[in-house]
């Protein structure tokens, strides 16, 4: 089995900004899994909040080479390729090449019911009060009844306050990035609450969250960076009401979808994002957002371009996607 790789950068429509930094690109590797005639795709970022680099994703790729020739199985991958992301490409890749081999859709193939489409938010990122507010206008008026707030420690309140004003009646997630402390977190919660906020997300840094151990607010805390496995999920139990999956960090749609079904049995929520994913990237990130309770998964609507056949988005939902695109 051949494996073809590549790095590129996807230019986002509007520089993206998080309380981490800026972004006027999203960093993507694609690979290309070829068996014979049959050819899967999958995609991949470079999470840098985890220390990956673009030049790090390459070695891994260079070594799962070897695990591709020696053993081309998704457990093969998931035993033996350390690298996250690039586990997610592979694992996305091989069942892409499954659904050409058999002639079955990834819903046969994993079991999981489609859907045609799926609510989501729609991110607005950290600037300017007066800036959110016509980024949150302007989403209200396409449909979005869920946005999603980037938030650094610079009067939330306030923000939300404005960022209401211009979308009445929307629900709100606000996303802090491990930008606050405990102190802060408490004293935001209540009023967030009055203020149409439905969930908040990673509040505290994912090296120093063990402060929410026994924590309870008014509003479902959803650990991201603190939750990469199924082996997290007894650690984060009393510390957190829900997860967000992406498939980046838990290494592909495989586990991805046992995640889930695990923090279901749990009690816990569950939200499904994803980072500057092309609709490539997205498409099998939509077979586990079937299941979720909060999909964040904009981000092909946040780049300036976009893969051959895409998702569409409309009032506020993502559509199915097309099988030419993945899965088939």
């Amino acid at each position: 089995m051949d494996l073809i790789y590549t790095y590129q950068q996807w230019p986002y429509a509007e520089t993206f900004r998080i309380s981490r930094g800026a972004s006027v690109h999203s960093d993507l590797f694609v690979a290309w899994v070829r068996d014979g005639h049959f050819v899967g795709r999958g995609e991949c970022g470079v999470l840098s909040q985890y220390g990956q680099t673009p030049d790090c994703l390459a070695d891994a790729f260079e070594a799962a080479r070897e695990v591709l020739h020696s053993n081309p199985s998704r457990a093969a991958i998931a035993a033996n390729v350390p690298n996250s992301s690039v586990r997610n490409a592979l694992d996305c890749a091989l069942w892409d090449l499954e659904c050409k081999r058999t002639g079955l859709s990834i819903w046969q193939l994993t079991g999981v019911t489609p859907s045609p489409s799926v609510e989501v938010d729609h991110t607005i990122s950290v600037n300017p009060i007066e800036k959110m507010s016509a980024d949150a206008a302007r989403a209200a008026a396409q449909g979005y009844r869920i946005l999603k707030l980037k938030a650094d420690r610079e009067d939330v309140i306030g923000r939300i306050q404005a960022v209401g004003r211009a979308a009445p009646g929307a629900r709100f997630i606000v996303d802090a990035n491990e930008a606050w402390d405990l102190a802060t977190l408490a004293s935001v919660c209540e009023p967030l609450s009055r203020l149409g906020v439905i969930l908040i997300e990673q509040p505290l840094h994912h090296q120093r969250d063990d402060a929410l151990a026994g924590f309870r607010g008014p509003i479902p805390i959803c650990a991201d960076e603190s939750c990469r496995d199924v082996s997290d999920l007894y650690r984060l139990a009393d510390r957190y009401q829900a997860i967000n999956i992406k498939l980046d960090k838990v290494g592909g749609l495989t586990p991805g979808l046992e995640l889930a079904h695990d923090a279901r049995r749990r009690g816990l929520k569950l939200m499904l994002g994803c980072g500057g994913a092309t609709s490539l990237g997205a498409a099998p990130a939509y077979v586990v957002a079937t299941l979720a309770d909060y999909v964040d998964l904009d981000s092909p609507a946040l780049l300036l371009d976009d893969r051959a056949h895409a998702m569409t988005y409309g009032k506020g939902r993502l559509n199915i996607f097309d099988r030419r695109l993945w899965g088939g």
